[in-house]
């Protein structure tokens, strides 16, 4: 994965290198000479190379000072010519030990996480059934970011850092993606307010274009390498795929992988639906409205219908409270891409087929799409806000959907009942659903109005209408009809 920004905020799917063939080839290909150098700086031209000439770099043994610079100024010419933007200032690219990368993220999410915030942020994976209540989402996190960042460029200091074991390798992939952030940050100053997001699914909207465009420029340098242009290898092994299909589970979370590398996947695909039909102008111009949500990134004929607003009606009682301070006024968004991974993770960990998970290595929209993060309970989602709440060492939430029509609505509240049942749940009254042992041991409430399904989760029964107390009322009043398949 790769990262903009500090690097614990983003990952980046990781991707199989370039099918590429070495520069060393180039006398086999009958290559001639550089062109001479231009007058002034050109499009395509960087630091003394063209984006079509050849250069002598072997990182079988590492990269020395020389290879670096005519890797690293080629590269640059080549993001140059497919992105068709000019590189203002010159971008470094160091090696950083995968070990002390490790102890920096480590140290960053710990200093980022208090013990409000960890508990506010547990609640938030549990809603979602990816961390149990024994389970520490921030060091999950912590691991995922350790073990699937591959580089990350730091705004505003011109510099890419590549996560090493040895000698310094870079791989062509990671390169360009991070040479298109630095040229993100050089039109635009990737630093600013205008790139943070109060939520994680606004976090992702947001990723869909930055993260996008990165991913589409990289596509579109793969598809030239071995064929109009030669790349430089990169040695060694091919990196191990990530076992989405099945088999054993990896060391990191797959379902935080699953929901937070969705932008790399479906961005590359919105980049190039405008690109296509208006060309990079009109990029530029979507910075200036940038995408809200992830469903907007996942289905672009969604860009125009910004989320519905949705409130918390109530107010708790008996010493429940909210967190107040954190995300959006004490609230998250899991947005689109967050409720498909809850369902697609039921099926690939609990043998839950909620959805045909199966099918989200197959993606739907054409040749920069990466995996499908379509679903039936999911699609139609106009927005969701969950609210944890505390009271002492216990802990609940109230979860509100909103869905474009009511039939999405039941749909979701259905698989959500699909959900709960493979986790051993015991419906206990309408609405009314209990999981008696394990991690995600609680009572649940579940209550349709048109639109709208609201999930009321406690310790117990009698603290759901302490969480929300018109809940009971609520659910008393919805037919259990609605409960029926």
């Amino acid at each position: 994965m790769r990262g903009v920004g500090v690097v614990v905020v983003v990952l980046l799917v990781c991707v199989a290198p370039a099918v590429c063939v070495t520069d060393s080839a180039a006398g086999e290909r009958g290559n001639v000479g550089p062109p001479p150098d231009p007058d002034s700086d050109v499009l395509g031209w960087e630091n003394g190379y063209w984006h079509n000439e050849s250069i002598a770099v072997d990182q079988s043994d590492g990269l020395t000072d020389a290879e670096l610079r005519a890797y690293v100024g080629r590269a640059m010419a080549r993001v140059e010519f497919i992105r068709e933007e000019e590189f203002a200032r010159n971008v470094t690219v160091e090696s950083l030990p995968r070990e002390r990368f490790s102890r920096i993220v480590r140290s960053q999410l710990r200093a980022q996480s208090t013990p409000a915030q960890r508990a506010w942020e547990n609640q938030i994976w549990e809603a979602m059934f990816v961390t149990d209540e024994p389970t520490d989402a921030v060091r999950e996190r912590t691991r995922l970011s350790q073990e699937r960042i591959a580089g990350f460029y730091l705004p505003g200091e011109d510099e890419i850092f590549v996560i090493s074991d040895g000698e310094l390798v870079v791989d062509n992939a990671t390169l360009i993606h991070e040479l298109t952030h630095a040229l993100q940050d050089q039109r635009g100053d990737l630093n600013t307010s205008q790139f943070e997001a109060q939520t994680m699914d606004g976090q992702r909207g947001l990723q869909g274009l930055t993260e996008g465009e990165a991913s589409y420029v990289e596509k579109r340098y793969v598809q030239r390498c071995g064929a109009e242009w030669e790349c430089v290898e990169t040695p060694g092994p091919e990196p191990r795929r990530t076992p989405y299909g099945g088999g054993p589970l990896p060391p990191y979370n797959l379902a935080m992988q699953v929901a937070t590398i969705q932008p790399y996947s479906d961005g590359p695909a919105y980049v190039a639906s405008i690109v296509e039909s208006d060309g990079w102008d009109a990029v530029e111009r979507e910075y200036g409205n940038p995408p809200k949500s992830s469903e907007q990134v996942i289905d672009p004929e969604t860009r125009n219908a910004p989320p519905a607003s949705l409130r918390l009606d109530g107010r708790a009682r008996n010493g429940w409270r909210l967190y107040g301070e954190k995300g959006e006024n004490g609230s998250e968004t899991v947005g689109e891409a967050g409720i498909y991974a809850m369902f697609w993770y039921q099926g690939r960990v609990y043998d839950n087929p909620v959805i045909r998970w199966r099918e989200f290595e197959d993606p739907e929209a054409g040749e920069f799409d990466v995996f499908n993060y379509t679903s039936e309970p999911s699609d139609g989602w106009a927005n969701d806000r969950l609210w944890p709440y505390h009271k002492g060492d216990e802990r609940g939430y109230v979860w509100r959907t909103k869905w474009d029509s009511s039939a999405d609505a039941t749909e979701f509240a259905r698989a959500y009942r699909d959900l709960l049942r493979g986790q051993n749940a015991t419906r206990v009254a309408p609405g009314t659903w209990v999981i008696e042992g394990g991690g995600f041991a609680d009572a649940f409430r579940i209550v349709r109005d048109g639109r709208t399904v609201t999930i009321v989760n406690g310790p117990t029964i009698a603290d759901l209408g302490e969480i929300r107390p018109s809940s009971g009322a609520d659910a008393r009043r919805s037919s259990s009809l609605r409960e029926n398949r």
